[in-house]
């Protein structure tokens, strides 16, 4: 008892000296009282090609109390102890000074002509990470090459094949997407005037021939506080996830504030995977279920989630009401409306915490048409839709091809993203535009603003950047000429005759919400019912109204990963000639082998045969 007393004076003058010092920087600073939440849903929506989607999403704060002048985003003292934030990915964001990451795993076509928009942002096929680095130490091409190799074991994922070649620095495009963002400026400028003193570097690359299996989702779903043993996490079954026409999982890591005058942060981690089933492909019908989906149940929510609900998207029908029913009915209350009049869209929302209390039955949720099928579903016309091709034929020249309609009734505003591989020249002098079929001569009617970077060989890619203005309910069309390289014969792959995966292009837009184009009505992947903790502090977005950007939902729309057929040395002469060679070679050594390794020996005949010839040869005479 004597021996503890010390530490027990001790323990309560410390407590004492952290409350005083609570108090009176209590005027200065907003106090966080929760400094870690976890926060898990899933959105369903039927598509009207009978397809479902599914979005789940997964949200984990860490909270810090630093000002505006200490806080360092990831690269902060922050990570010392881990509760629920995953520690793998702290150590990663601190040790390579991460201000903000985004990796996406995608597999399969997003059709925005049959789908509209995703609640996430859906890259194009293969892999692609981009990340905001701090720079203040000049080791961004070091920290860069880090983060890609150690992302790349973490996610068994050949990231670490992104090297130079591939990087690129977007000057335009993929700005920082954090509410504290000193590096975010409105999409019309397009002048970078930081406050900041810490400078950062964007970095981006991708993978289009990436493949994604079940070796990628384990390591994700691992970085849940619950796992996929409780909770929405459950229903995450491999067999059924990769057996979709489109299937995407990512990470997001940025940080955010927490008060109005934001000085209060907290970096906020976010998982998502993208699913659309076809659960027409089999018996025809719409009707889907959750088992039926993912062969799997909930029985029960994730007890370290601090929110657990299973968000549902009614169907947009039209002329004929009530063409489906949902079962479990939601309960008074629990049906949401945003938007109104032709963009009114009705959310059905269960929260699992409140029905896992009620009962320990299995939550099961199922929608049933009338009739197997819809009768009449309102069609989706997206704002934005691109398509890019190749043009010209054989194996030295080529052009590429750009197209985009926008068909809103106003101008939007845009900005378009190229990469190309090195081997593919790019002649500038021959881009032209043309607006629905007519060849323009001025072109700064269109373009804003060209950034482009040559290629060099073996080194870096070509990038094309531009700030457009897209008329409404107009055709952009974009040309330009390349040469092809001819490559080294080391430089081709086992598939040489294959050809080679040409990345996709990025157009980035602000669109109007009131069109209801986004997220199935208004939704944005980061505020989807993001109730906060009550100790969080509240007011992010302030009390002064809605301002005009807020009313906008910013977009980006994938083209589709091309292939492209460079000249191709014959690489069955190397076979014949060796397999000549060989030929040659084996018949000569044989040849040698027999005459140096044989014993040639000169026979005698035996006595007795020589003496029967001399007899036989006396006679004869």
């Amino acid at each position: 008892m004597h021996a503890s007393s010390p530490c027990l004076l001790l323990l309560s003058g410390a407590v004492l000296a952290l409350s005083v010092a609570a108090s009176a920087t209590s005027d200065t600073i907003p106090v966080l009282k929760a400094p870690e939440a976890f926060h898990e849903q899933l959105i369903l929506k039927p598509l009207n090609d009978g397809g479902v989607y599914s979005h789940f999403q997964f949200t984990t704060h860490i909270g810090t109390m630093m000002d505006d002048d200490h806080f360092d985003g990831a690269a902060s003292n922050l990570f010392k102890h881990y509760n629920l934030f995953p520690r793998s990915i702290g150590q990663i964001l601190h040790s390579f000074e991460v201000e903000e990451l985004h990796l996406t795993f995608t597999q399969g076509r997003w059709q925005y002509s049959d789908w509209g928009y995703p609640l996430a942002p859906s890259a194009g096929t293969g892999v692609e990470l981009w990340a905001w680095l701090n720079d203040d130490k000049r080791q961004t091409d070091e920290h860069w090459k880090g983060l890609t190799n150690t992302l790349s074991g973490l996610f068994c994922a050949s990231l670490n094949f992104i090297d130079n070649t591939i990087t690129t620095e977007p000057k335009l495009s993929f700005r920082n997407e954090g509410l504290y963002n000193t590096h975010s400026v409105p999409h019309t400028s397009y002048n970078s005037n930081s406050n900041s003193t810490i400078p950062r570097k964007l970095r981006y690359g991708s993978l289009p021939h990436e493949n994604v299996c079940t070796e990628n989702l384990t390591p994700w779903i691992k970085l849940l506080p619950c796992k996929s043993k409780a909770g929405i996490a459950s229903l995450l079954k491999s067999h059924k996830l990769f057996d979709t026409r489109f299937y995407s999982m990512a990470v997001h890591v940025r940080s955010v504030c927490e008060d109005e005058s934001c000085r209060v942060k907290s970096l906020e981690l976010v998982q998502t995977i993208t699913a659309v089933f076809d659960v027409a492909r089999n018996d025809h019908s719409f009707d889907w279920s959750l088992s039926g989906l993912f062969e799997r149940e909930i029985t029960q929510s994730c007890p370290l989630a601090s929110t657990s609900k299973v968000i549902v998207n009614l169907p947009q029908t039209t002329e004929i009401e009530n063409q489906y029913s949902l079962t479990p009915h939601p309960v008074p209350g629990a049906i949401q409306t945003e938007g109104s009049g032709d963009n009114k869209q009705e959310i059905a929302v269960y929260d699992l915490k409140k029905i896992f209390a009620e009962t320990t039955t299995p939550f099961q949720l199922s929608l049933h048409w009338d009739g197997s099928r819809p009768k009449s579903v309102r069609a989706i016309t997206p704002g934005i839709v691109a398509h890019r091709y190749f043009t010209g034929f054989g194996q030295e020249r080529g052009g590429l091809a750009i197209e985009i309609r926008n068909n809103n009734s106003q101008d939007i505003e845009a900005i378009f993203l190229d990469t190309l591989p090195w081997y593919l020249k790019l002649y500038l002098h021959t881009f032209s535009i043309q607006l629905n079929g007519k060849t323009l001569d001025n072109q700064r009617d269109l373009v804003q603003k060209m950034l482009y970077q040559p290629a060099v060989d073996r080194s870096r890619p070509a990038v094309l950047e531009m700030a457009l203005r897209l008329p409404a309910n107009s055709l952009v069309k974009f040309t330009v000429s390349f040469d092809k390289v001819f490559l080294k014969y080391t430089e081709h792959r086992p598939d040489a005759n294959r050809g080679f995966d040409v990345g996709y292009a990025v157009i980035t837009a602000q669109l109007p919400r009131e069109q209801g184009q986004i997220g199935y009505g208004g939704l944005d992947h980061m505020r989807i019912f993001q109730e906060r903790e009550a100790g969080l502090v509240q007011g992010r977005h302030g009390s002064g109204g809605v301002s005009d950007r807020e009313k906008e939902d910013k977009i980006r729309v994938y083209t589709d990963t091309l292939l492209v057929s460079l000249p191709t040395p014959d690489f069955s002469m190397p076979y014949n000639v060796i397999t000549m060679t060989c030929t040659v070679i084996s018949l000569f050594f044989g040849s040698v082998f027999n005459l140096m390794m044989r014993n040639f020996e000169v026979v005698k005949p035996p006595a007795s045969s020589k003496k029967n010839g001399k007899g036989k040869g006396k006679k004869a005479e």
